[in-house]
């Protein structure tokens, strides 16, 4: 009886871990890729700046 509960114990820890693991890695994409795309506009909006400011 008491391994049948560590087991069940143990499998249930293992999905809610797992399932942790998967949901914090996906945010972690997410957000880097939201981070490469604030840069890219950060970098395009200078680049836009300057170009006006030249052709003034």
């Amino acid at each position: 009886m008491t391994t049948q509960m560590i087991l069940a114990t143990s499998y249930a820890f293992t999905k809610t871990f797992g399932l942790l693991c998967v949901f914090i890695g996906i945010g972690i994409v997410v957000n880097a890729i939201i981070g490469v795309i604030a840069i890219q506009v950060h970098g395009e909006r200078e680049q836009n700046r300057r170009d006006r400011q030249s052709s003034d």
